[in-house]
């Protein structure tokens, strides 16, 4: 789909169309807007191109399959995302791409198959930790009273949940929340995954209760070809905090380790190990 465009200020696309940021045109009646009734993916750029892209439509779709949405069977989704990354002057470092899809204006309750659901695309400059940040590592809280509600195997927009449990850990002086799931079980963080090491062996939370996460399956990759295997535990947060490394994954930050949980210090960072996988991810190696 080609457009001439004469950017001015942030342009988004939404439904097939370039907009400024500052006009946008969906309906107050749209169910994304009332109930939260969509899916999002948050992808990494870097010099205008965009990161493990097929992993995370992959992704957007299985879940809009689920959740009965339609997507777009015949839209360009990289040349979309290229494009508005290059009207947004974003070809040069890193930049953060958001895809939502909602179901648009459907007054049928339940979930009515979308017959015009609402598709916006937005990208920013993004600034990643800093060189001091990744050596510092983070702060993780782990509280206790509140657990992963059932769409959490959803990239779904219904996300108060997890920016409740991320403004505990920021009350708590700590970068990020680790969430458990009804059962206790340690699931993964506000925004990421987890992945850990105890004894000398890897290992990633398991649960029913989490989103598959996209980096932690291209850091298993990564590791993998070392010949690192990497197991899945049904954790408890006594598992989380005896853990000798905890390091959290997500698409923006890649991977930054996980200096204490609460008051408990990890004590085998791998910070080199870290740099690395870091490394091979912003390569898309």
């Amino acid at each position: 789909m080609s457009e001439s465009i004469t950017p001015s200020g942030t342009q988004l696309w939404l439904n097939g169309r370039f907009v400024p940021e500052d006009r946008p045109a969906i309906h107050p009646l749209d169910r994304g807007f009332l109930y939260g009734d969509g899916l999002f993916e948050t992808l990494r750029a870097e010099e205008g191109r965009p990161l493990y892209f097929a992993p995370h439509l992959d992704r957007l779709k299985r879940g809009a399959d689920e959740l009965h949405l339609n997507l777009p069977g015949d839209l360009r989704w990289d040349e979309t995302i290229v494009r508005l990354l290059h009207v947004n002057g974003l070809c040069e470092g890193a930049a953060r791409v958001k895809i939502i899809v909602t179901r648009g204006k459907e007054p049928q309750l339940g979930l009515p198959l979308a017959r015009r659901p609402t598709l916006l695309l937005s990208a920013e400059r993004y600034q990643p930790p800093s060189a001091r940040d990744y050596l510092e590592g983070w702060r993780l809280h782990c509280g206790l009273n509140a657990y992963a509600p059932p769409l959490a195997r959803y990239k779904s927009l219904n996300y108060l949940f997890y920016l409740c449990a991320r403004q505990a850990a920021l009350d708590a002086g700590c970068h990020e929340a680790v969430v458990l799931d009804p059962e206790g079980r340690v699931c993964e963080t506000a925004a990421g995954s987890l992945l850990c090491r105890s004894a000398g062996s890897w290992w990633s939370p398991e649960s029913p209760h989490q989103l598959a996460g996209i980096t932690l399956q291209q850091v298993r990759r990564l590791l993998g070809r070392d010949g690192t295997v990497v197991d899945t535990l049904a954790a408890r947060p006594a598992d989380l905090r005896n853990a000798d490394t905890v390091w959290v994954l997500n698409a923006l930050i890649g991977v930054i380790p996980a200096a204490r949980i609460d008051d408990q210090i990890i004590p085998e960072p791998l910070h080199n190990a870290a740099d690395r996988i870091r490394g091979l991810l912003l390569a898309g190696s």
